[in-house]
């Protein structure tokens, strides 16, 4: 479920209660977000934004395992601070509390979840995007894709200090207009320099090592070949032959960025994709259909699977579940 309170000047505020894969599309303010679990859920995960037109800043606390895909809108690039322990993964790499997770604009936010994930996630258009750069003293436009650098202890604690009075001023300033203006502008003062950091740490890091990168860009031809033929009865040593690759580097390129074998992995999207298509579908449309559709032959392991994953029965999918209305970034 959904609930926002709006403010004329400066940002407004939405809180979130995320059950289910569909409800995750606006997870991340004004982008596009999609979400496959890979294991059931523990609890709800909750989601508080704040958006204006000129930044948004999103905290997330996760209670499910899922792949993690997101479009940002055109010219905006993104800042997620890990903020726990839980052991996510972007971009083939595995971040924990302190790590920042640098998408410039032009590219997908993409990882993965687990329970007990938490982190801080700053978007923003282009303008501000630039002006972080400039406060780092940087003179390159391109920061060289993706990246992800651990900050000092010392210096995370001082962020989560300066984080905490940030969002009890925005979640004041929602219901007290002499504040909103003013909430606003340091909203976008750390943003601003969170961003700087995370620039001025592309600048001197490393690129991620060559084999972590082969074995990212494998995982991922693998998971859109997987999605280009669910509906074909493929199996796992086919898709080695599709790929040209030896079953043993598949294996253990999923095990290292989805802490999934691909063939559970496999099986995972195809529920997915079926669970889609169920909230799609009309009255008298057969179930048993759809899951054909999408290469699923066993229906009693089907049923039990799929139950296990999102709790309901696949007849049951679409009944009487509520959905998330959009939380776009005012102005866009």
């Amino acid at each position: 479920m959904n609930r926002s309170e709006s403010r004329d000047p400066g940002f407004r505020r939405l809180v979130h209660r995320l059950e289910n894969p569909e409800e995750f599309r606006h997870a991340v303010s004004g982008g596009s977000l999609a979400a496959d679990f890979l294991a059931p859920r523990e609890a709800a995960t909750e989601v508080e934004q704040f958006q204006s037109p000129g930044w948004a800043m999103d905290f997330h606390e996760a209670k499910v395992k899922a792949r993690i895909r997101c479009e940002l809108p055109p010219g905006w690039g993104s800042v997620g601070l890990m903020r726990s322990p839980a052991p996510s993964r972007w971009y083939g790499h595995e971040a924990h509390r302190g790590a920042l997770v640098f998408t410039p604009p032009g590219e997908a936010i993409d990882g993965r979840i687990v329970p007990g994930f938490s982190c801080l996630s700053i978007t923003v258009p282009g303008q501000v995007w630039a002006a972080a750069r400039d406060l780092a003293g940087l003179e390159s436009t391109n920061p060289g894709g993706a990246r992800i650098h651990m900050i000092e202890p010392g210096a995370y604690h001082q962020i989560e200090r300066r984080i905490h009075g940030l969002r009890r001023m925005l979640r004041t300033a929602g219901s007290d207009a002499r504040l909103s203006d003013a909430a606003a502008a340091e909203a976008l003062a750390f943003a601003t320099e969170l961003i700087s950091l995370a620039w001025s740490a592309c600048e001197t890091s490393r690129d991620l090592r060559d084999s972590l990168r082969n074995r990212t860009r494998l995982a991922r031809r693998a998971e859109d070949w997987m999605r280009a033929h669910l509906g074909e009865p493929i199996q796992i040593p086919g898709i080695c032959r599709a790929l040209g690759v030896s079953r043993r580097e598949l294996e253990y390129a999923f095990r290292l960025i989805h802490d999934e074998s691909p063939r559970d992995f496999l099986h995972a999207l195809r529920l997915n994709a079926v669970r889609r298509e169920l909230l799609r579908a009309r009255i008298g449309d057969s179930v048993s259909r759809i899951a054909l559709d999408h290469g699923i032959t066993h229906f009693g392991r089907f049923s039990v699977a799929y139950r296990r994953l999102f709790g309901v029965n696949p007849g049951g999918t679409g009944r009487g579940n509520g959905q998330v209305r959009a939380g776009l970034i005012p102005g866009r």
